[in-house]
């Protein structure tokens, strides 16, 4: 086998496009061609053709990483599960992985921050928001710290909040029994994360009938 070509990729100028025996093999990053000393008519022996496919497989997952992470922000376990569930290699993950933090794209506690922030701003409670977390494989500590820090910056109490949700939630429950009214608020409250002895009361309170009109 031989490098028959090495094309600039006029959109990506820090890419390159390899040809080897006049089929395309991959896109490279002009860096890596480099390092691997790619010229027009170098032999690929089989040292360099295994190289060369290290190179393409990690270049393959960090362009599927890339993608991603363009759709919304993710945690570190979250997006290495991800790329392993598409077939990419453990090692072509750990290295890209390794990649996107050393350029600050990837960061559980600014991710986990991001995330406690929205989730509570739309009513969602502390154990639900720290459970998503979690699940994500954020380290049990930075997502209490994240979560904590969200409920702090907002103003509304959580009791408040779960309040306002049961109010809205009672009028979709109406012409039901109350036993079976109280069992689906608590079990909604509960997904919205919020739980507690405390919550009971919180029910029973959305389900106190109107005062009659005199």
């Amino acid at each position: 086998m031989e490098i028959t070509g090495l094309k600039a990729n006029a959109r990506a100028p820090d890419r390159v496009t390899v040809v080897i025996d006049g089929a395309r093999f991959a896109s490279l990053p002009l860096t890596v061609a480099t390092s691997l000393g790619l010229f027009v008519g170098k032999l690929v022996n089989e040292d360099l053709k295994e190289r060369l496919d290290e190179a393409a497989e990690v270049e393959k997952t960090y362009q599927g990483a890339l993608r991603m992470l363009n759709v919304r922000p993710r945690a570190v376990n979250d997006l290495m599960r991800r790329l392993r569930a598409k077939g990419h290699s453990p090692s072509a993950c750990a290295r890209v992985i390794g990649r996107l933090e050393t350029a600050g794209e990837l960061d559980d506690e600014k991710f986990a921050r991001l995330y406690a922030a929205q989730k509570t701003g739309k009513g969602f409670g502390r154990a639900r928001v720290l459970a998503d977390l979690l699940a994500q494989g954020v380290d049990g500590r930075v997502a209490e710290t994240a979560v904590d820090l969200a409920l702090s910056e907002q103003l509304s109490d959580p009791l408040v909040i779960a309040r306002e949700l049961a109010e809205k939630r009672v009028r979709r429950l109406k012409g039901l029994d109350r036993n079976t009214q109280k069992r689906r608020l608590l079990q909604y409250l509960a997904r919205r994360g919020f739980t507690g002895g405390e919550i009971w009361d919180v029910v029973d309170e959305a389900l106190r009938p109107d005062p009659p009109v005199i």
